[in-house]
């Protein structure tokens, strides 16, 4: 086990290097695409300001827990744009020009290969935008905020970034049972921005579908919960089981997809 997590963090390296020196050709385009997140970014944040000119809670949290949740926001986003974000946008023109086949003849992991073999290393500077956002959002908490408590964040962003990872694996990976699955892409993303919104703010329905079907509700809600109400003793175990049992249903999924595929190729 340890032998294959160490070769998998050894290629993941040397593909993030690879994808370094390629992103740094073109710099230009490194700050166009900076600035362009940063008009999402503030659209977000304009977004929750205007609200609480007029609410003093929405989902029982106040402007200063909803600062948070924005940058726990941003700084998945930040890390699934580095790590996977491209690969799956072309996951299905790849599956369709049988790139896979080529894949499967290599000594390493097929998965990582689709989901991880061209990474954006510009938005790392999303990444540092995100957590000065999330530290300064700490630092207006009412009472203060106990700062050893952001450890947690280790916890929390590897967990959220791997329930992203295994929904959008999921859904990516129906294209290996039929012909073409575009349109899987524009529908994982439309339960996605339902979990760019707090889960409290919606009825017992959609809740349900966006925590325990599709789980995409958590990816910003439960970390945020994790770090400001320490009340919260449901939150993290909750997060963390999330966050495996995706890992593993996603895995399982691949590889019983990947069987049929050759079967059928």
């Amino acid at each position: 086990m340890w032998y294959s997590m160490k070769k998998m963090f050894t290629l993941e390296w040397s593909l993030f290097k690879l994808s370094a020196i390629a992103d740094l050709q073109v710099p230009f385009n490194l700050g166009l695409q900076f600035i362009n997140d940063i008009l999402w970014y503030a659209m977000q944040i304009i977004l929750f300001e205007a609200l609480y000119l007029h609410f003093d809670s929405l989902g029982g949290w106040r402007i200063a827990e909803m600062r948070v949740f924005l940058g726990i926001l941003f700084i998945v986003d930040a890390f699934q744009m580095i790590l996977f974000a491209y690969n799956f946008e072309v996951f299905s023109e790849k599956i369709a020009r049988r790139d896979l086949d080529l894949l499967l003849l290599k000594p390493v992991s097929s998965q990582q290969l689709m989901t991880s073999q061209k990474l954006q290393c510009g938005f790392i500077l999303n990444a540092m935008f995100a957590f000065a956002w999330l530290l300064w959002s700490f630092s207006l908490l009412p009472g203060g905020f106990p700062w050893m408590r952001s450890l947690l964040i280790m916890v929390v962003i590897p967990a959220a970034l791997s329930i992203f990872y295994s929904t959008r694996l999921i859904f990516s990976t129906i294209a290996l049972l039929i012909i073409r699955a575009e349109h899987f892409h524009d529908l994982y993303f439309s339960f996605f921005k339902m979990g760019q919104r707090p889960d409290k703010l919606y009825g017992p329905g959609i809740r349900y579908l966006i925590l325990l079907v599709i789980p995409v509700g958590m990816i910003a809600s439960f970390p945020t919960r994790v770090l400001v109400d320490p009340t919260d003793s449901f939150a993290l175990p909750a997060l963390i089981t999330a966050s495996v049992s995706c890992l593993f249903i996603a895995n399982r999924f691949w590889h019983w997809s990947v069987k049929r595929y050759m079967t059928n190729g």
